[in-house]
């Protein structure tokens, strides 16, 4: 049973009374999202996907990563999709991350 809450009218996040919560504090909130509707792949990333001298190397977590990308009014051209992979994988825009324990 909930004696009291706090509630924030903009998120519908919720504390519930300490006295009522064992342990830690406790929060609850409700967030709008659009719904998860299935895509069509762009024409670029599937010619992209089919040209084996752009795309034979690519990983399944970086073709879903290209997948997820969103245009609104704007189909890339399969190059686009090259050049997005290839920024992935430079270390420049994504320097390795130190381990813990690890020292230089």
């Amino acid at each position: 049973m909930i004696n009291s809450w706090d509630i924030d009218l903009k998120t519908f996040g919720m504390v519930l009374n300490r006295r009522l919560a064992a342990g830690s504090l406790k929060r609850f909130e409700f967030a709008e999202q659009e719904p998860q509707q299935p895509f069509a792949v762009e024409p670029g990333l599937e010619q992209f996907l089919k040209d084996t001298s752009l795309s034979g190397d690519a990983t399944e977590e970086e073709i879903e990563f290209l997948k997820a990308l969103k245009f609104r009014g704007k189909e890339p051209s399969p190059i686009y999709y090259y050049r997005a992979l290839q920024n992935l994988r430079d270390p420049l825009h994504f320097p390795p991350v130190a381990q813990p324990g690890e020292s230089d």
